[in-house]
This record gives C-alpha cells, structure tokens and sequence, in this order.
C-alpha cells in the first residue's frame, strides 16, 4: 500500500472519529493527513511525511482547540435532578412511584395510597422526595 492511501485512510478515520466524539483533537490530525496527500504526490519522503504529520497535528491542535471551544455553544448536560425534580408521579406501591414512565423508590412525610398523584420536590440518589398532590 502507497503512502497516498494511508494519508486518506488517516484522515478519513480521524474525521469520522471527531464526528463521533466532538472532542476537537483528531481533526486536526485529519487535516494534518491531508496535507500528506499532497506531499505524497510531490515525493517527498516518508520520514518527513510522518515528521510533518505529528508537527503539524500538535500545532494545529495547540492553536485551534481552544479557540474552536470557546465558540462552541455552552451546553448544560441535564443529570436525573434536573429533569426529575417538579415532575408529577402516581404512586404504585409503599415504597414506588412512577413518574415519567420509570418506576422510583419514594420517600414522603406523608402518608401515600396507592394510585395517589404525587410531584417530586427533590432527589437524593435514587430516592425521590414526594408529596402528595391535593
């Protein structure tokens, strides 16, 4: 196999990985590779081929990382509190509640009856805080 089409297949995987995992660092190596491609048809050596495939990489990745962060939108990833907590539930037993089609260990202050519609106040490791909906 020739250089040129290891050059394509580096950069074919380094985009396709960087689409998968957005984390910004085998797109610039991808890039890199393509500018293999190009010296790989100008027949300049491997050893510099591969010198300038790590060289470049790391600059461009050096450069451009943080400046392509911090155009990324800011996203706050939701965690179970987030989208639990003011959610409404029914109560399936003394010790479960269904809310949001999931079944949820329970505490409440309360006393519940079964089939009782309760909203969660609060989570604390797998246990929903309830009180029941007047």
């Amino acid at each position: 196999m020739d250089w040129f089409r290891i050059w394509i297949i580096i950069a074919i995987l380094g985009f396709a990985v960087e689409a998968f995992t957005t984390q910004l660092v085998s797109i610039w190596f991808a890039i890199s590779a393509l500018i293999n491609l190009f010296l790989s048809t100008m027949n300049v050596g491997v050893k510099w081929q591969l010198i300038q495939f790590i060289i470049t990489g790391i600059i461009l990745m050096l450069i451009f990382r943080p400046i392509a962060k911090r155009m990324q939108p800011k996203s706050h990833p939701m965690n179970a509190a987030d989208g639990i907590i003011g959610k409404t539930g029914i109560v399936l037993s003394d010790r479960r509640v269904k809310v949001d089609g999931q079944s949820w260990k329970y505490s409440s202050v309360e006393s519940l009856n079964v089939g009782d519609q309760v909203k969660v106040l609060a989570l604390d490791g797998v246990t929903l805080t309830v009180q029941k909906i007047k």
